[in-house]
């Protein structure tokens, strides 16, 4: 099962021409990031410990750095996660990431590549209104005063 689900991903990611580097590969575990729509993303497919259903798919996106820490930007965050269709943002050391977990034994390649669809356009909408709004930066944008030096 657990190379149908990778074999099943790297197919979605070289259709949709996301480059990707692999993260982990053994009997175990798989892992693989990537970046879309200038976000930085990670996809795990990890054993959960369960015989019905063996693997879980859990994609993840550190969107904002940087984030101030007050009332105002963490009840933003639980508002969004309202409106949102799949997944949650959470709040952790100034950093707003994004989390969506999987667990299905016959997932198919139009459901995985909908919800790689959906994580991409919710993490882009929410976290550029994040920053627009309370600050802190893209999680891919250069910190304030780097220079790229030869």
């Amino acid at each position: 099962m657990l190379g149908q689900l990778k074999n099943l991903l790297l197919d979605i990611l070289r259709r949709k021409r996301l480059p990707y580097m692999v993260i982990a590969d053994n009997e175990r575990i798989f892992g693989v990031q990537f970046v879309a729509k200038e976000f930085p993303f990670t996809i795990h497919i990890i054993p959960t410990g369960l015989d019905r259903i063996p693997y879980a798919v859990v994609l993840n996106s550190p969107a904002v750095v940087d984030l101030p820490t007050d009332e105002r930007v963490l009840l933003s965050i639980l508002e969004i996660n309202l409106q949102i269709p799949i997944g949650a943002f959470g709040y952790m050391n100034g950093t707003l990431i994004y989390k969506h977990s999987i667990t299905d034994n016959d997932l198919t390649e139009e459901e995985l590549d909908r919800i790689i669809d959906i994580a991409i356009n919710v993490v882009n909408i929410h976290a550029n209104r994040i920053v627009r709004t309370f600050g802190g930066r893209l999680a891919l944008d250069f910190p304030p005063g780097f220079e790229l030096k030869a």
